[in-house]
């Protein structure tokens, strides 16, 4: 028996369609009252409806290291995709209750449990950064300065809670996946963004990254879960690409027109500003922080090439991602 935690999320859903479908039985953790419906019309896209009953849903939260271990009755093996993403301030410290305790409680009922084996989804927030100009690395280690995000810092420490775990004589493996592209709720995630993408955007920012399809990181997941690899961790990564990329492919799929104006750094400084000043005053949901701006402007490459070693494939590419989006994107409208 297999136990998802974050099971409502992009990776979370799409691992449980994957697993149901290779024939484990599964367990889910949800929270009191949380809506099932975006994992059910995923099901739905890929004609799997009958497997989707097939979920046996725990009632419990991270938060709670009791109905974690309630969960874990007969589970072996736990997949923990739980994470709280937020750039507001007054989110900071649920975020760190959900990202870093959250996480050592499941670390901690795993290793009361004996459970065979933990997977935990990191992100490449947790990576320290290339000085050379070359590919970022697992051997690109954390570098503490002001530079981070606090949900990087809550990520990265959530990590270091599994590594914990690990000295401690739980076997894991963890994953850091860069920007995961997929079918999933347009409000969330990179959803969220590509909803932005189908109703046409005008600008781009100067910055690169990695992205992945989300296929490709459930199913490494349960590769190195099978393997007899562990603890150890693999950055999860399809193709390094430029944000105007990006936004130039994700336009041509939904036939809109492409961001032809870069935005330049002063100007985004100036928005985030306006946008800060819009948060403390009417307490709105700031649409750019000072974070978010930074990340756009940042330019990374990613290596998969440990993870791709033990695959022994390739990931889908970026635009064939992009048109199963495009295709669940426009069916939910």
């Amino acid at each position: 028996m297999i136990l998802v935690t974050g099971g409502t999320g992009l990776i979370g859903s799409h691992l449980l369609y994957r697993l149901l479908a290779n024939g484990y039985k599964v367990k889910a953790l949800c929270r009191k009252g949380s809506s099932k419906k975006d994992v059910k019309d995923l099901f739905d896209f890929y004609e799997a409806s009958p497997l989707f009953f097939k979920i046996e849903w725990v009632e419990g939260d991270v938060q709670d290291y009791y109905s974690i271990l309630n969960a874990l009755h007969h589970v072996t093996h736990v997949y923990h995709c739980a994470a709280m993403v937020s750039f507001r301030p007054s989110d900071r410290k649920m975020m760190y209750s959900v990202n870093v305790e959250g996480t050592a409680n499941v670390v901690d009922a795993c290793i009361e449990k004996k459970i065979t084996k933990l997977c935990h989804v990191s992100s490449i927030a947790t990576l320290g950064k290339s000085h050379n100009g070359s590919l970022i690395d697992e051997e690109c280690y954390w570098q503490s300065d002001d530079n981070h995000s606090f949900y990087s810092q809550t990520k990265y420490k959530a990590e270091m809670e599994v590594w914990r775990g690990i000295k401690e004589g739980l076997k894991a493996v963890i994953v850091n996946p860069s920007v995961v592209i997929g079918p999933g709720n347009p409000n969330k995630s990179s959803g969220e963004l590509l909803q932005k993408v189908s109703k046409g955007m005008r600008f781009y920012t100067s910055g690169s990254t990695g992205f992945v399809p989300v296929k490709d990181v459930v199913c490494s997941m349960i590769c190195l879960m099978n393997s007899a690899v562990e603890n150890e961790r693999f950055i999860l990564n399809g193709e390094n690409v430029t944000y105007q990329h990006f936004l130039t492919l994700a336009s041509k799929a939904f036939k809109v027109a492409p961001p032809s104006l870069l935005a330049p750094r002063w100007l985004l400084n100036v928005v985030w500003r306006i946008e800060y000043l819009k948060y403390i005053i009417f307490r709105s949901l700031p649409r750019l922080t000072k974070e978010a701006a930074r990340t756009s402007m940042n330019h990374s490459k990613y290596s998969s090439l440990k993870v791709k070693k033990v695959l022994l494939k390739d990931f889908t590419s970026l635009h064939e991602s992009l048109l199963e989006s495009v295709i669940f994107l426009t069916s939910k409208h």
